[in-house]
């Protein structure tokens, strides 16, 4: 059966053609993503290996119980004293022992000129350390120049420096925490055997320099190199005895491995996200599947027949069908990932071109050959069985007919099944919206999954009505055309549901999407229409120097300025989220959302929903434990959107629980009378001198560019959502192709009463219209529903407002109209070439 199915695959390929092309767009998504991020992989692996290369062993803060992500380019606070240097150093089997510290700053360009640009603030991070001469612990071999012997000297890596538009003697601007430091560049240096920095800027200035800056002596780190001969990982358990609580020691090697795997850990959340996309696209080419196979059955009925005449059990033709499936599946996958490894080629060479050398040696995982061929096999197996079974049914007698008839079971079972899942999916959501449960969007989500499949098998009996009453309109419209393809929308139903339903889920998660980005719109403006302040003060490397906050509050016309810090406290063993604000201040310029105001905390505790689901309720006692401290609040009221800290303390509170908190966010509120575009213009002026980094965006500037960030959101799903939405209209085409086969003998007598060419490619490209603009606006109604509903059940993180993309809706249309007629072209003029003697004689 296995020869038999190979040889039926290459007797008539084109019937399978966009079957094929269907599963492998699918697969190549996964493919390609897997294909990057494996060699994203391997780019910082080998970062993290030459990082630590020369270093035997690292001596760090140990993982704290907080379990903080920590950025593994982001200085970290001093926590080694000079005495444990010293202690470290005199451990046996030690060489050497070499205190570092990065310094928290970015090198600014020559040309650089401060902005007021998110955009321009941002980018690849820069490197910043004290220079130890040694290679081995600098991880840098200096190539030209010298190492910095005085603190107002500098070096900087090999590509840096030309990239920033700097040369030997040059003066180099850093902006660091206390304001823009000047050094004189005096030598470059080469990071590892290649100077892969994966974009970023590598500096070294001395350790005197380094320390003033940071303001603390103290180290971050200290690099061992232990004595030839000595084995790393005993001496890395000596030092570990005698190291202060909360630090560990580390060989360089298990630092790098633990490096990757931490990376790794976040590139999974992509794959995932791949597959996801991937199983989308190819849940639409199951339609395709389902309707080719269908109709392959079908005009295959009389060769059935015969195979069952001459003895061939139904087992048999059922395994042949799916053993078709099977080389479909193999071929489409294979293709699929060729095409994904193509792509992921193609778009590295871009990304490098335009930031920089990020990825690693791009070649094609093992993940990415098995997850193709596991869902291109599974999606098309799956989709092949019922017509595999309907082809065993078929009997001996069936060969004795003039041409292949399919049979017209009744809609009754695919009916109550289909409404029996739709009110199931309904009942689900309403669960989930209504009787208030936690974490609603759970049953919202499962409701909206079961009612996506009820809807796709209730399709059909709607289709059914649809072309009767559509039969009149479109007679009327494109007169005997237009009533011949309502006829063959009609004789049809379950072909022509499969191919809308297609359609539908792809024009249903783009409404879903859209609904759920305007509502997100929706959000930010009501956030900040319901704010005082005049500015937002944010960094986009990082957390906000409080210098720079003290320059802004010493400025003429400055009524206060208001902040949100942010840290990670230990409430019963749990890491806990906690936000930091002055209760004074803080509503005074923004809503929080709040119950009581701010300035009732006194001295207590706000909580958040997850908080009061956990158990917490106002009168509650929490015993915090932070990194500087320990604190016992009262819970005297309630935070109430989820998503942004658990708990809410005041700022004397945040000190003693986390010492000097990283400031998030800060809001400049103007004395009355003071114009705000003048006064933007002055405080921009005072920070450029120190702070050129720090950004100062009014609120209608900052909503811009929160929705802007929504948008790119948007277009980023929309370009994930485009495959299915090809997959969807590749079964369009491949229905009616196959229809057209099917139709030849009825084409053909058409041609021979005397319609002519021009009317058989009309007819054609209406059915495909109705077929298209049908799936769209069932799409668009579930997903703008379904889309409505996930806002509902989103409220506890502040969604409050449903907002309907009226004109995503109205572009959907229209291009589905558009997309019907394109997706017809190849059918239409197929059919309208057609011999009309050859198609009389067709014997399908």
């Amino acid at each position: 059966m296995f020869r038999l199915a190979v040889k039926s695959v290459k007797h008539n390929p084109k019937r399978l053609v966009l079957t094929a092309v269907a599963v492998a767009l699918g697969v190549a998504l996964a493919a390609a993503t897997f294909t990057l991020t494996n060699a994203l992989s391997g780019g910082f692996s080998k970062l993290f290996d030459e990082i630590y290369a020369g270093t035997d062993v690292i001596v760090e803060e140990a993982p704290d119980e907080l379990g903080d992500s920590e950025d593994p380019f982001a200085a970290t606070d001093a926590i080694f004293a000079h005495g444990d240097v010293d202690d470290v150093a005199a451990v046996d089997g030690v060489a050497s022992a070499w205190g570092g510290r990065q310094v928290s700053g970015t090198v600014l360009a020559a040309d650089f000129e401060p902005s007021n640009d998110v955009m321009a603030a941002g980018g690849a991070p820069s490197q910043i350390f004290n220079w130890a001469g040694d290679p081995r612990v600098d991880q840098a071999t200096l190539i030209e120049g010298e190492g910095p012997a005085s603190d107002d000297e500098i070096v900087l890596d090999v590509d840096a420096a030309p990239r920033l538009g700097y040369a030997l003697g040059d003066t180099v601007s850093i902006s660091t925490d206390i304001g823009v430091e000047e050094f004189t560049l005096v030598g470059l240096v080469r990071f590892g055997e290649s100077n892969s920095l994966q974009g970023a800027t590598l500096a070294y200035m001395t350790d005197a320099r380094s320390a003033a800056i940071n303001g603390d002596d103290g180290y971050d780190q200290i690099s061992v190199i232990v004595e030839d001969g000595a084995d790393a990982s005993a001496v890395a358990e000596a030092i570990d005895e005698i190291l202060p609580e909360g630090t560990r020691a580390i060989t360089g090697e298990d630092k790098a491995a633990e490096q990757t795997a931490q990376f790794d850990e976040i590139l999974q959340y992509i794959d995932i996200f791949a597959i996801a996309f991937a199983l989308i696209a190819l849940f639409v080419g199951a339609y395709i599947i389902v309707n080719t196979f269908r109709i392959i059955v079908t005009q295959r009925t009389r060769e059935f027949g015969l195979l069952r005449a001459i003895g061939v059990s139904g087992r048999q033709l059922r395994t042949m069908i799916l053993l078709e499936a099977l080389v479909v599946a193999v071929v489409s996958a294979t293709i699929g990932i060729v095409v994904g490894y193509l792509g992921a080629l193609g778009l590295s060479v871009v990304v490098e071109a335009l930031s920089g050398e990020i990825f690693g040696t791009v070649t094609l995982p093992i993940d990415a050959v098995v997850w193709g061929y596991v869902l291109g096999a599974l999606v098309t197996i799956v989709a092949a069985i019922m017509p595999a079974i309907h082809a065993s049914t078929i009997s001996p007698m069936e060969a004795l007919r003039e041409s292949a008839t399919e049979s017209k079971k009744p809609l009754r079972l695919r009916n109550i099944v289909g409404g029996a899942l739709t009110l199931l999916g309904v009942v689900a959501i309403v669960v989930g919206l209504y009787m208030g449960i936690e974490k609603p969007y759970i049953p919202v989500g499962a409701g909206a999954m079961i009612l996506i499949i009820g809807v796709t098998l209730l399709a059909a009996q709607v289709l059914v009505p649809l072309a009767y009453a559509l039969k009149a309109m479109l007679t009327r419209i494109f007169r005997v055309d237009g009533k011949l393809a309502a006829n063959n929308i009609h004789r049809e139903p379950r072909r022509s549901a499969n191919t809308a339903a297609a359609l539908m889920i792809g024009v249903m998660l783009l409404a879903l999407v859209a609904t759920f980005t305007e509502s997100m719109k929706s959000l930010v403006t009501e956030q900040f229409q319901g704010n005082n302040a005049d500015f937002f003060v944010f960094s986009a490397q990082g957390a906000i120097p409080e210098g720079a906050l003290e320059v802004i509050e010493g400025e003429d016309g400055v009524a206060y300025v208001t902040s949100t810090g942010l840290g990670t406290v230990l409430l019963d063993g749990e890491a806990t989220a906690v936000g930091v604000i002055d209760p004074d201040t803080a509503e005074l310029a923004f809503d929080y959302n709040n119950e009581p105001d701010f300035d009732q905390m006194d001295g207590g505790a706000f909580i958040d929903p997850s908080m009061v689901d956990a158990g917490f309720e106002v009168g509650d006692e929490l015993m915090l434990e932070g990194a500087e401290g320990t604190a016992t609040l009262t819970v005297t009221g309630r935070y109430l959107n989820e998503g942004d800290a658990q708990v809410w303390v005041d700022e004397e509170t945040g000190h003693a629980l986390l010492g000097d908190y990283p400031i998030v966010q800060s809001m400049v509120v103007l004395d009355d009378g003071v114009d705000p575009e003048a006064a933007q213009d002055q405080l921009l002026d005072a920070l450029a001198v120190d702070y050129p980094l720090l950004v100062l965006q009014s609120p209608g500037e900052f909503e811009q560019l929160a929705n802007q960030f929504i948008d790119l959101l948007l277009g980023v799903i929309s370009a994930m959502l485009g495959a299915a939405l090809i997959i969807a209209l590749l079964g369009v085409a491949n229905t009616l192709l196959l229809s057209v086969t099917e139709r030849t003998r009825e084409i053909g007598l058409l041609r021979a009463v005397g319609v002519r060419r021009r009317s058989i490619r009309r007819m054609i490209r209406i059915e495909s219209m109705v077929m298209a603009v049908f799936g769209t606006v069932l799409g668009m109604i579930l997903g703008v529903g379904l889309g409505a509903a996930l806002v509902r059940a989103l409220e506890d993180f502040g969604f409050t407002t449903i907002t309907v993309p009226w004109a995503w809706l109205a572009l959907y249309t229209i291009a589905a109209a558009i997309a019907g007629v394109v997706a017809a072209w190849w059918p239409a003029h197929r059919a309208a070439k057609m011999d009309i003697l050859e198609a009389i004689a067709f014997d399908g």
